[in-house]
């Protein structure tokens, strides 16, 4: 009796391990690697994502976009997420490695300059901005605020929301010598959030509601209205610094990946933009 216990017990560790091998072999597996502002909303892709197709792992990682365009250059990710546009160089480069770049935008986003909360000022110009980051302008009381040294804190240069702001605000000047570069928009926003100076900018879901910080109104030049990068000034280009964010493939997508980027844009997972904070790519 022992013995025949033993073999059906021995039986049904088999069968258990069959399945569950068989359960391994039909699950299939899709990379996201890339920009650190997408990485909220591609974890949360990605879950939402396992309960639709659960046949299907969704893995994502961040490190920032450049990090994600050489991975998607070298071929070992199967979508780079970026807060940016690739440059041409980038595409160059892609090529002479056989990658034809697929641009997919995702997400709509306005980026956002941040201070802390305990500072009066409401309002910059664009211009204004990149003064400070350049470091024409160090003190506050100099755009109008309190005697009080301005503390530039930014992204570091993996980051796409480092280029996309070094490109469209600095207009590709240097940056200033005593700006502190963050590894990510979270460390720069509690970094701003404990410095009664600080400065800061990155994709606007991450400072919305943020204990210590106030986000504020910026107009495209002086004399200008100035406006807060809500979904309406975002949408009619009112607010002056906005954005696409995208998934870059090699060519254009086809199986799981394409099932997976068509769910993403589609109105189930596009009101996951809206719940992280960013903007959807329809009103």
């Amino acid at each position: 009796m022992k013995n025949y216990t033993l073999a059906i017990s021995l039986g049904a560790l088999i069968t258990l391990a069959s399945v569950a091998a068989a359960y391994t072999l039909n699950q299939r597996s899709i990379t996201v690697k890339g920009s650190d502002t997408m990485l909220i909303l591609n974890q949360r892709w990605a879950e939402a994502y396992g309960r639709v197709n659960p046949n299907v792992s969704v893995s994502v990682t961040g490190g920032g976009s450049s990090i994600g365009i050489n991975a998607l250059i070298n071929g070992v990710t199967d979508i780079c997420a970026s807060s940016r546009p690739m440059r041409k160089s980038e595409i160059d480069r892609a090529r002479s490695r056989g990658v034809v770049v697929n641009e997919i935008p995702v997400a709509l986003d306005g980026l956002a300059i941040c201070v802390n909360e305990s500072n009066p000022i409401d309002s910059l110009t664009v211009d204004q901005v990149r003064r400070i980051y350049i470091g024409q302008i160090t003190n506050w009381r100099q755009v109008g605020g309190p005697d009080l040294p301005i503390v530039v804190f930014s992204r570091d240069s993996n980051s796409g929301t480092y280029g996309f702001f070094q490109q469209n605000v600095l207009r590709n000047q240097n940056w200033g010598r005593g700006v502190r570069f963050m590894p990510s928009t979270s460390e720069e926003g509690r970094e701003v959030a404990r410095t009664p100076g600080g400065i800061g900018y990155g994709g606007v879901a991450y400072f919305k509601n943020r204990p210590g910080l106030k986000i504020l109104k910026i107009a495209a030049k002086e004399g200008d209205t100035a406006y807060a990068p809500t979904e309406e000034n975002v949408r009619t280009r009112k607010y002056p610094i906005w954005r696409f964010l995208y998934f870059y493939t090699n060519g254009r997508p086809r199986g799981e990946v394409a099932q997976f980027i068509e769910w993403v844009r589609s109105k189930e997972g596009q009101s996951l933009v809206e719940e992280v904070g960013y903007y959807s790519l329809n009103p």
